[in-house]
């Protein structure tokens, strides 16, 4: 029964700490995103900003998808079956689709920039 509980503290943490290394990727050597977009001027540079948003979506889907599976593992494990662990699983799944779909928003608002500094 311990052992149980040690690896759903295990879980939570490792679930904690994962969001805290969500990230924003760089298109440009040696400029991070907040810099590329201080500095967009061109529609270049708002594409190059919508492509990091673009890598952003892919990685959160893969996420969502990983914590779906989990939580289908601790569903098929019958003395875990509907318990805390696959609720967490499928919460954190769910911030991950919310996170992709901000992402898209951002992507598409960048597009929409370039095209009208064309």
């Amino acid at each position: 029964m311990k052992t149980w509980k040690n690896i759903y503290v295990m879980a939570a943490v490792l679930t904690i700490i994962g969001f805290g290394f969500i990230t924003i990727g760089s298109a440009e050597e040696g400029k991070n995103l907040e810099q590329m977009i201080t500095e967009a001027k061109t529609p270049a540079d708002h594409e190059a900003i919508a492509a990091c948003y673009d890598k952003e979506v892919q990685e959160a889907h893969q996420k969502q998808a990983e914590h779906k599976k989990l939580a289908d593992s601790y569903d098929l494990t019958p003395k875990l079956k509907g318990g805390t662990m696959s609720k967490h699983c499928m919460d954190a799944a769910k911030k991950y689709e919310g996170i992709a779909k901000d992402y898209e928003a951002m992507a598409i608002a960048h597009r929409a920039m370039a095209k009208a500094a064309k």
